[in-house]
């Protein structure tokens, strides 16, 4: 397998493939950061102290109905400025969570034609997993509606009237 179809097929910018393992019908993708340049998640600073690795899996799209992980090498960095430990970004997911945002992406879209169940069945996650997906798509999109806009449209709406 090639670096290209891990670029084309499940969106892994700037990793190397390794090698690819066959665990219990699943496949697992090993996978390297290109670049060994590493920053700061808090402050976004180069120079940090690296505190060693974590191997972690990460949930990709399927093939099929054969469930596909990431497995890629997480640095963890001691930043001097911000004083934490902290995992160092990943690029193709977010802090935190064990799938890729390719699968956020798709549980999102397939979530407009089917329920939460049958996404999380469909994907081989948990219903609260994709409950938290949506969740937090909901929340990004209408948390905090652009108030001064509406402000604006109002007053200009309005129909002007005697009483000061």
């Amino acid at each position: 397998m090639s670096t290209s179809i891990l670029y084309h097929g499940w969106g892994l910018v700037g990793y190397d493939y390794r090698s690819t393992r066959y665990e219990g019908g699943a496949m697992i993708f090993c996978v390297e950061p290109k670049d060994q340049t590493v920053c700061c998640p808090e402050c976004g600073r180069e120079h940090v102290v690296r505190r060693g690795a974590k191997v972690r899996q990460f949930r990709a799209l399927p093939i099929g109905n054969k469930p596909v992980f990431i497995e890629a090498r997480v640095q963890r960095v001691f930043c001097e400025e911000c004083k934490i430990v902290r995992p160092a970004n990943l690029r193709f997911a977010d802090p935190r969570v064990t799938y890729t945002r390719q699968v956020e992406r798709f549980a999102l879209d397939l979530l407009r034609s089917m329920t939460i169940q049958d996404v999380a069945r469909h994907l081989g996650l948990s219903w609260d997993t994709v409950k938290d997906i949506q969740k937090r798509d909901l929340q990004a999109r209408f948390a905090r509606p652009p108030l001064r806009k509406m402000c604006q449209r109002r007053l200009k709406t309005d129909p002007p009237t005697g009483e000061i």
